[in-house]
């Protein structure tokens, strides 16, 4: 490995550091601020925020520590080395996938563990029993890690036939099967994981159908699902296009907050479809793939050579490469969090004009965001800093304003 690779890697690390540290710091002053515009909040908010912080620092070192180490240790080769061991690349794939992502799971269980269940019922938050949190989590890894392994065969065959193309290739091949995940997700992947049944006849399923009706989307499905076995937090979403499009109201929400309320939220969800943000983020993600895809080639080409076999291995068709191609990817998401987040925020916005404007009720949609706020044990705003690198909505604070000046849209 030579000396201008091992300076990057640590120099990297230190930066990573840094930017844990200074958002640490930067998310104290914050609640020190909130606690003196705020006197009246629970502390237990303060101290639920911090615990996540804790949680959010070391799964953000280990997503790009670990790989590194099962990398530059030897041992990503001698995995590849058993895989490979006279078996095709599909079923070398398949083996090297389970094994790698099987460690990935195991490493990062312990603090799954703290952050979703041992956090979750510190502050009354989560319902799930032990069982219940190792099912939804061994159905995640089979889900996305095992399912992943099923095809690690062909980012690698089309690496082998066209080495120096092979990045665009594999993005064209992707934009098809993103859509297609998109259209089968509420149908296929939602009920491995929760229980849906449509919403019951009454009044709320009247009101809901009536503001759909408003929109043009009558042929929506109105689904409920049952999230009060998992948390106490309270939610809604819409998902699908075309025939799978769906508005999902989570049971919590629809138990806690009032008629009027509800069909607030409902109307806000609608508004991410009649915006087109279901089909803008397939685009923006499309967009993000080949240009992560591009970037991956060139940073993963540049590493090899500079490696000089430190991995032991020299090329991109060798199934040892999957941590660092991990790491790579990792490396993108987290610095194009910001770009993705800012364009989410502006979603939001959009939703939040549409939604009082469908509906006609400031109030409603103002008391049922504060319910939610308060529920969810969330701030009523975050430090600039982390606004601009995680938050994907608006602050309370922000929204509530925009909520009450904002003027109407026709519809």
């Amino acid at each position: 490995m030579t000396y201008k690779l091992k300076t990057a890697i640590i120099v990297f690390f230190i930066m990573l550091l840094v930017f844990i540290v200074l958002m640490f710091r930067a998310e104290l002053k914050n609640i020190e601020s909130l606690k003196e515009d705020y006197p009246d909040l629970n502390n237990a908010i303060y101290d639920y925020r911090v615990d996540l912080l804790k949680a959010w620092a070391v799964r953000l070192f280990i997503s790009f520590a670990v790989p590194l180490l099962i990398l530059t240790s030897g041992t990503s080769q001698k995995i590849s080395i058993f895989a490979q061991n006279g078996h095709s690349l599909f079923v070398s794939g398949i083996i090297y996938g389970l094994i790698f992502f099987g460690i990935m799971f195991l490493v990062n269980l312990p603090i799954n563990y703290y952050s979703s269940y041992c956090i979750g019922h510190k502050y009354g938050l989560s319902n799930q029993t032990l069982l219940r949190w190792l099912e939804l989590n061994i159905k995640s890894f089979l889900v996305n890690d095992a399912l992943i392994s099923l095809f690690i065969f062909i980012p690698f065959m089309i690496v082998y036939k066209s080495p120096n193309m092979w990045w665009f290739n594999l993005w064209l091949i992707s934009i098809p099967v993103v859509i297609f995940i998109v259209f089968i997700s509420p149908f296929v992947i939602d009920p491995i994981f929760n229980n849906y049944r449509p919403l019951e006849d009454g009044l709320l399923k009247e009101e809901i159908t009536e503001i759909l009706e408003k929109a043009d989307l009558e042929d929506a499905s109105i689904m409920v699902v049952d999230k009060s076995k998992d948390t106490k937090a309270m939610n809604a979403y819409m998902t699908g296009i075309f025939s799978a499009k769906r508005i999902v109201l989570w049971d919590n929400t629809i138990d806690n907050l009032e008629t009027k309320e509800v069909v607030s939220i409902t109307a806000h969800e609608i508004g991410h479809y009649v915006k087109g943000h279901i089909w803008k983020n397939i685009l923006f993600g499309i967009a993000g793939t080949f240009v992560i895809l591009y970037l991956l080639n060139v940073s993963a080409s540049w590493i090899l050579k500079e490696s000089k076999g430190a991995f032991g291995f020299r090329n991109m068709t060798n199934l040892a490469i999957i941590p660092l191609f991990i790491i790579l990817i990792n490396l993108f998401n987290f610095l194009g969090s910001p770009i993705q987040n800012h364009l989410s925020r502006e979603f939001e916005r959009q939703a939040d004009r549409f939604e009082i404007s469908l509906t006609q009720d400031r109030l409603s949609a103002v008391s049922a965001l504060k319910k939610l706020n308060q529920n969810n044990l969330s701030l009523p705003r975050a430090s600039k800093f982390y606004e601009f690198w995680y938050y994907s909505h608006p602050s309370l604070e922000e929204r509530i304003e925009f909520y009450m000046t904002e003027d109407f849209e026709e519809i």
